[in-house]
């Protein structure tokens, strides 16, 4: 329950609060045109107050901590679990819960002192934990249990349907208390509020998370990310296989191809076509050195002379007889044979070495224009751009056969990923059913609730609140028959959140309050709004509960209240007004 919620700001107005029907009511001056409403009166903003209070993130677009009420705290009184506490809180140091009074003896408190107050404060965080002990029965201490997971029911969201925030889109759905709030969230709270299995969807949103990667993947192959489209498995196994059939042959001809017997030996022939070249050059000048000397000879070369012969004799001073000249004379033809015989060796050695010389050029003009054709074979088309062709055709046979088989692997993922994921859901689908039949008395209780509020505030429609195991987790949906307008959408979401209520209340215990904003009845006919009001002090009054309702003034007073209900009882003391700048919550306008 709350006591009362008041603050440092002097201007503030405190309110106080009792058990049963409050009605926060703020009046409209009689100056006051259409077009000035009392928006700004400050109803919503005590919403915000008891959030704050009670554990809400406070971040920098906080109302809390506009720079007129940063500096100032608010306090609020309530009662827990049937023990009373006092809270302070401020948006200059929002993470310290100031307990001026309660929870002393408490272990799951721990408290610190602030130094600048000397006051004990504890976190935000352990606050929260705290309050979802006491109002939910969330353990006091979520280690080693299933809530110390992410997507599992939590204090604030679980709160929240108890004080809808018309700021966060409260009152857009019943089965949400914001306009974002994710489906795990709903899911995982409303299930654990109701009594159902709540691990049901919590084990659903790790399929989503599955089911996330898996779209992200398809996207990836969508934008071309991985490549080329993935396809199918069927379509791209026949391809994964001919593509690996074509780069393993290439790799055999790689593997097979002689590149010594080609490009080495090529290199080899040429040097070695060089060293012969030089080798026959040397021989030449050989040849050549020989050819002159023969050449030499063969001009020298010829018999001695008859007179040179007698001039010889003669000069020893001999006279040869005619026997002895008849002898030169066969001495004389006799050199001129051997002579004779001599040169026609010299011209035949003459002859064979210019014939070398022929050959050895011939063979020498050979092995050079051997030798540059194995240079620029091997400098163009020739074995090694054929090697290295065949590694290029090769490279690209095996990275495509890789890129193959990276989308056939990507297409298994997609397709058996798929299939467990369909198979997942419909477990699930079973599990819920089999949970909601198992559960059938907590969902009755509900379904009681809010046909018999239907029937109570219309006299001619009928409703239902319906609990559906889905593929897709619980659907939680709750229907008035009729058109849409009137209000119809809003009244659902005060069946909702009534029976909500009664069953929270009968199994923990709860926050021991609903609280409704005025935005929850725009648009409503005046005989429902009354008979939400009803309901609301039926549930609560002599059960230490409160229903708590912001409203207008001249709206409330149009109510058509049956004639014992006593105005007096419910609406509270203090009052809010759109009249000059003090008539709101706060006492003065800001912003």
């Amino acid at each position: 329950m709350i006591l009362g919620i008041e603050s440092s700001l002097p201007t503030f107005k405190t309110v106080n609060f009792h058990e049963g029907l409050n009605v926060l009511l703020s009046d409209k001056n009689l100056t006051s045109t259409d077009k000035k409403t009392r928006n700004s009166a400050g109803k919503t903003s005590l919403v915000e107050i008891i959030h704050f209070l009670l554990g809400a993130d406070c971040d920098k677009d906080s109302l809390l901590r506009d720079k007129d009420l940063i500096q100032h705290t608010f306090k609020g009184r309530f009662r827990i679990g049937g023990e009373l506490f006092t809270v302070e809180r401020g948006g200059g140091d929002p993470s310290k819960i100031f307990l001026l009074s309660g929870g002393e003896d408490r272990q799951e408190l721990p408290k610190k002192i602030d130094k600048s107050s000397g006051l004990f404060f504890v976190s935000y965080v352990n606050w929260r934990v705290f309050l979802g002990h006491r109002m939910f029965g969330l353990p006091p201490n979520d280690q080693g249990t299933a809530f110390e997971e992410s997507y599992t029911p939590t204090f604030r969201s679980m709160f929240s349907y108890f004080a809808r925030r018309w700021g966060s889109g409260g009152f857009v759905a019943a089965e949400r208390h914001a306009e974002k709030q994710r489906r795990w969230d709903w899911q995982v709270n409303l299930s654990y509020l109701f009594g159902l299995d709540w691990q049901i969807p919590f084990d659903l949103n790790k399929v989503r998370v599955r089911e996330k990667t898996l779209g992200e993947l398809r996207k990836a192959v969508k934008d071309g990310a991985l490549g080329q489209v993935v396809g199918t498995v069927a379509e791209l196994r026949p391809q994964v296989a001919i593509a690996q059939l074509k780069a393993d042959k290439l790799k055999e001809q790689l593997a097979a191809f002689q590149v010594h017997d080609s490009y080495r030996e090529l290199s080899r022939r040429a040097a070695q076509a060089k060293a012969e070249m030089q080798s026959i050059a040397r021989h030449n000048i050989s040849l050549e050195e020989n050819l002159e000397h023969l050449e030499a000879a063969l001009q020298s070369e010829k018999p001695p002379q008859r007179s040179d012969i007698q001039q010889l004799y003669a000069a020893a001073g001999i006279e040869l007889p005619g026997m002895a000249l008849r002898r030169f004379d066969d001495v004389g033809a006799f050199y001129e044979s051997v002579v004779s015989n001599r040169r026609i060796h010299l011209e035949n050695e003459i002859a064979a070495v210019k014939a070398q010389l022929v050959e050895q050029q011939g063979r020498a003009a050979r092995l050079d224009a051997e030798r540059s054709g194995i240079l620029k074979s091997l400098e163009g088309r020739g074995a090694l751009d054929d090697f290295l062709d065949l590694q290029r055709d090769f490279a690209v046979a095996e990275a495509n056969a890789a890129a193959l088989n990276e989308r056939f692997k990507a297409a298994e993922v997609l397709e058996g990923e798929t299939t467990k994921l369909e198979i997942d859901r419909a477990n699930i689908q079973r599990r819920l059913q089999d949970d909601h039949r198992l559960r059938s008395g907590v969902l009755t209780q509900a379904i009681v609730i809010i046909a018999k509020a239907i029937s109570r505030l219309y006299d001619d429609r009928t409703g239902r609140f319906v609990v559906e195991a889905t593929d897709n987790g619980p659907e939680f949906h709750i229907s008035i028959e009729g058109d849409r307008g009137g209000g119809i959408s809003k009244v659902e979401i005060f069946c909702f959140d009534l029976a909500l209520f009664e069953v929270v209340t009968a199994r923990f215990g709860g926050p021991g309050f609903l609280l409704h904003d005025s935005h929850l009845f725009d648009g409503v006919d005046e005989r429902q709004i009354a008979g939400a009001l009803q309901l609301g002090r039926e549930a609560t009054t002599g059960k230490n509960l409160q229903y708590i309702v912001t409203m207008n003034s001249d709206i409330f007073a149009r109510l058509p209240m049956p004639e014992d209900f006593d105005v007096s009882t419910v609406v509270l003391e203090t009052r809010l007004s759109d009249e000059g700048e003090a008539g709101g919550l706060f006492g003065f306008r800001f912003g």
